[in-house]
């Protein structure tokens, strides 16, 4: 991917996100129930995924489904934080295929969050690391940082979305001969 490629998927993923908080908003709609009968889903139905031999996974139950974002304000914090955390690894990976183009701090700050979400949502360092400059606004990462919390602790949804922002200005602005 370019530089350009990767700032739109990251606009695509962001897009994506809002998405789902107004799914989650809209399930919870009092007269949602009557809709979705009047269209024909009623208390049996299922929500069916393909599986690669054409046939079909169809063990979710809406209802039921319904009822955990309806009941369970701990499952939609982690619903919408899977998402975070999977734009970062997403990201991350177009940005290490490309070297992470020019290395700012900013970037630096990107790959060690991408680095702990896939070391258990944990600061992981190697020896020696980091070992550039890893900043973004007034966050520093630093190897006193080794095991502790990334996402929803160090760094929370808001500035993940600032950093997006960065990301995608940075990009944009990078010369066509690096993207």
């Amino acid at each position: 991917m370019t530089a350009e490629q990767i700032a739109e998927l990251i606009e695509e993923l962001q897009a994506g996100v809002a998405a789902s908080y107004l799914h989650l908003f809209y399930l919870n709609v009092p007269d949602l129930d009557q809709n979705l009968q009047s269209r024909g889903l009623d208390t049996g139905s299922t929500i069916s995924l393909g599986r690669k031999d054409g046939s079909s996974y169809s063990r979710i139950g809406v209802w039921s489904s319904i009822n955990l974002v309806r009941e369970n304000a701990r499952y939609n914090l982690n619903f919408l934080r899977s998402q975070i955390m999977t734009m970062t690894s997403w990201i991350g990976h177009e940005l290490k295929s490309k070297q992470y183009f020019d290395k700012t701090p900013e970037l630096e700050f990107f790959r060690h969050l991408r680095n702990g979400l896939s070391h258990g949502n944990k600061f992981y360092f190697r020896e020696g690391e980091p070992k550039r400059p890893a900043r973004f606004k007034t966050f520093e990462i630093t190897r006193c940082l080794q095991g502790q919390e990334v996402a929803f602790s160090f760094i929370n949804t808001g500035d993940f979305f600032d950093l997006f922002d960065y990301l995608k200005a940075h990009l944009r602005a990078l010369p066509r001969t690096r993207a």
